[in-house]
């Protein structure tokens, strides 16, 4: 087998396993899996096409001979080579499998389906998964590289003129975003309003309990067994628990119902979210400030510094890279559980997830998911590097 053992010395002691396999995979989905699925209506069984059916035979020469030379790359000696070719090879992959994939849908025509939809297949999906593979295999390393941030910027341009030029209209979940456009960009903003509020608000009370549980150890267990206990609770089992005591305090307190305030909706949602926020932020702030050398501390100290000038300029500057990752853990998970809040009248992305479901539509569960997941990348990517330029002597 290539991925045992003695499979990988046939690559090289030296091979990225990540890259390979990511090159891997992307030749076996183009080889056994179907690459565009065809649906005579939107909730009608699929029919899978082949890559060679969809894409011709210079599409698939050319993703296979990308993909061919990425597997060769990552068995390179030069980590510089290697990581140039890798971090140009994925990006290109992913928007030659994208812009296919969109040109195959708007380029086929079955006369006896006049309302066929086209989406992409396991086939495609699992390309750009390979493609994503190879593109993390060399982020840290391509990070050093000059060219590194031009080549982005032309990346994500690229990734906008694809979706601007109309390139992938032709796509199923194209079709439902066009049908629903005014709606999608209601629900997006809901989503990142209330992820982003959730987040605010559980940073704005996690730090300062996070702080007190580093500074009274009394209270350390208690503080974190708290935040424990509330992660573990479903997020659907929480969001049931406070409809009851909301709905009673609407009816109770008028002033409450005319703010929206009730067992459903927006406050439910972001009071659960702003409790599972809590215990990424309270965690990384206690060991934030724990991993801090009293060596440090008495330095402060011996310079006649005070205990807020200690706090300012020397604790929290040292403890703020720990603390963002907590925040972006809670950020991702955020915007996930959002997702799940649409169950209970908050909106966000989730509304299209769960209707789809419901109709059965594969289509408008994309339209739903796939934001989704782009906007947790997206959250991850810039808090990561948020927290690596807040580093000292980090990127600025």
């Amino acid at each position: 087998m290539i991925f045992g053992r003695g499979g990988w010395r046939l690559l090289g002691n030296g091979t990225d396993r990540v890259a390979a396999s990511g090159s891997l995979i992307v030749l076996l989905s183009l080889a056994i899996l179907p690459f565009l699925v065809i649906r005579e209506t939107r909730i009608s069984p699929p029919a899978g096409l082949s890559a060679l059916e969809s894409t011709g035979i210079p599409g698939i020469l050319i993703i296979a001979g990308l993909a061919v030379v990425s597997l060769y790359s990552s068995t390179l000696k030069s980590l510089r080579r290697r990581t140039i070719t890798s971090a140009s090879l994925s990006r290109i992959l992913v928007i030659f499998i994208l812009w296919k994939a969109g040109s195959a849908a708007s380029g086929l025509h079955v006369p006896e389906m006049p309302f066929a939809r086209f989406s992409p297949g396991s086939g495609a999906w699992l390309s750009l998964f390979g493609s994503y593979m190879i593109m993390s295999s060399c982020r840290n390393a391509a990070r050093e590289e000059p060219f590194f941030r031009i080549f982005c910027l032309a990346f994500y341009g690229a990734l906008a003129m694809l979706f601007i030029s109309g390139s992938l209209d032709g796509l199923s979940f194209m079709v439902e975003y066009f049908n629903r456009s005014s709606r999608f960009r209601q629900e997006m903003l809901r989503h990142i309003t209330l992820a982003f509020s959730a987040v605010t608000i559980g940073l704005i009370l996690g730090f300062p309990l996070g702080l007190a549980a580093f500074r009274k150890k009394r209270l350390r267990s208690v503080i974190l067994y708290s935040a424990n206990t509330l992660q573990t609770i479903p997020s659907l089992a929480l969001f049931g628990l406070l409809i009851a005591p909301l709905a009673w305090a609407a009816r109770v307190f008028p002033p409450l119902a005319a703010l929206g305030i009730g067992g459903i909706g927006w406050a439910p949602a972001l009071i659960a979210l702003v409790l599972y926020s809590l215990l990424p932020v309270i965690r990384n702030t206690v060991s934030a400030f724990s991993v801090i050398e009293p060596s440090v501390i008495d330095s402060g100290l011996g310079m006649g510094m005070s205990r807020k000038q200690l706090f300012m300029k020397v604790e929290l500057p040292i403890a703020i890279p720990v603390i963002m990752a907590g925040i972006r853990i809670s950020g991702v998970q955020a915007v996930g559980n959002t997702a799940v809040a649409a169950l209970i009248g908050a909106g966000g992305f989730g509304q299209f997830i769960f209707q789809g479901l419901g109709e059965a539509a594969p289509d408008l569960i994309l339209l739903g998911a796939l934001p989704t997941v782009l906007l947790a990348l997206a959250v991850d990517g810039i808090l990561k590097r948020a927290a690596s330029a807040l580093e000292p002597g980090g990127q600025r």
